[in-house]
């Protein structure tokens, strides 16, 4: 463990400095990272909540962009501005596959083009233009691709597309830096801990092995017990996770689900969330109804109460489990409580952190080649052979 966290900083930039966390601590338009993690499309938004004719405002990567569904049902992602006088697009109409700004009427198309000028006798549409992304759809999420020139394939996880299963979108919002969750995700010493079945981990008699390795994907994370049991997590690069998660119903066990990591700026992100279940049985039937019905319950403010917890202010005797998301809260007060990259104390890693550092190790080092011009790890988003287990 020392000599592989010894080689953690041997990535270097351009400028010749080494790559530290704090070159991951901004994802912003003008920073390391933020170029870097523009290469890669990012989901945005979920499908099912952007009817047609719809247009909301986005945040993704410290930058602002309008969200709309065309009458002919694909979703587009423009500036968030109209060019003529900045006034915010999404209080505008969407006509047809174009949106109309609120202010002054000028109209723009999904390609950012503007098509109309309804004030100006002279029109000039040929002149003005506002930014747009590629946008897709698939596994009912709205992905986007805000970097330069052409995108590349959006990957596909054929895991979740069989026609006989249930998807769930499990998502939410959470007040910190988006690696903050992606190193709790190979963090499996945590889930004992953090989550309550610290009874289910026993460091005596069936102690578990945590081993990270790099894959084709991004890293492989495993904990490895005497008695045969195992956890097996997958890691892909840059921000996506792959994994059985901590059960969450009486009748259901570890649910399969991957995760998309997605910064709306450097202090939240949104995790992006499928979960999935197959079709027709009586038992995922009731899970649903269960489902539905536990989430109307949840009405409290997950973040005000971390908030509360990290300021001394409330325990978790006064949380009502009934009424707020017990999994999510918990890693809410883990993640918020260790502080963003770039303000984050020393640290002092041990053998089971083995899986943090591997994502840590990959991503500086990838940074380290990205702002040298050197050629990047191809990573292979494709490959069904991953396999992923949850047994306590």
């Amino acid at each position: 463990m020392a000599e592989f966290m010894a080689k953690m900083g041997d990535g270097r930039s351009n400028g010749g400095m080494p790559i530290t966390l704090a070159d991951i601590g901004s994802t912003a338009p003008d920073t390391l990272a933020g170029r870097y993690m523009r290469r890669f499309w990012h989901p945005v938004y979920h499908s099912h909540e952007l009817p047609i004719g719809r247009a909301v405002p986005i945040r993704i990567m410290s930058e602002d962009f309008t969200l709309f569904r065309g009458e002919s049902g694909k979703p587009y992602v423009v500036a968030s501005r109209c060019a003529h006088r900045a006034m915010v697009l999404h209080p505008g109409w969407v006509q047809g596959d174009t949106i109309r700004c609120f202010y002054h009427g000028w109209r723009y198309d999904g390609q950012g083009h503007c098509v109309e000028q309804p004030a100006e006798v002279r029109p000039f549409c040929d002149k003005v233009s506002i930014r747009a992304c590629p946008t897709r759809e698939y596994l009912g999420l709205i992905f986007a691709y805000l970097g330069d020139g052409e995108p590349g394939d959006l990957p596909r996880y054929p895991m979740f597309e069989d026609e006989n299963l249930v998807l769930n979108y499990d998502s939410y919002e959470r007040a910190c830096h988006f690696f903050n969750n992606l190193e709790n995700g190979p963090d499996l010493s945590h889930i004992a801990f953090a989550h309550g079945t610290a009874e289910l981990w026993d460091s005596q008699a069936d102690n578990p092995a945590i081993t990270a390795k790099e894959s084709d994907w991004g890293v492989t994370y495993q904990a490895q017990r005497p008695s045969g049991k195992r956890i097996i997590s997958q890691f892909a690069m840059p921000n996506v996770f792959y994994a059985r998660g901590v059960p969450d119903d009486p009748e259901v066990g570890y649910r399969e689900f991957i995760a998309w990591w997605v910064p709306h700026d450097d202090n939240r992100h949104t995790q992006f969330t499928i979960a999935k279940k197959e079709k027709g049985s009586q038992v995922t039937e009731r899970y649903q109804q269960r489902r539905a019905e536990r989430m109307k319950r949840e009405d409290l403010d997950r973040e005000s109460i971390a908030r509360a917890i990290l300021a001394g202010k409330m325990t978790w005797d006064q949380v009502d489990p009934k009424r707020v998301n017990m999994i999510f809260l918990q890693d809410d007060v883990a993640q918020m409580g260790v502080g963003n990259m770039a303000d984050r104390p020393t640290e002092r890693l041990a053998q089971s952190d083995i899986g943090v550092a591997h994502a840590r190790h990959i991503w500086m080092r990838e940074l380290g080649k990205f702002g040298r011009g050197e050629p990047l790890k191809e990573w292979c988003a494709r490959d069904d052979r991953f396999v992923v287990l949850a047994e306590f």
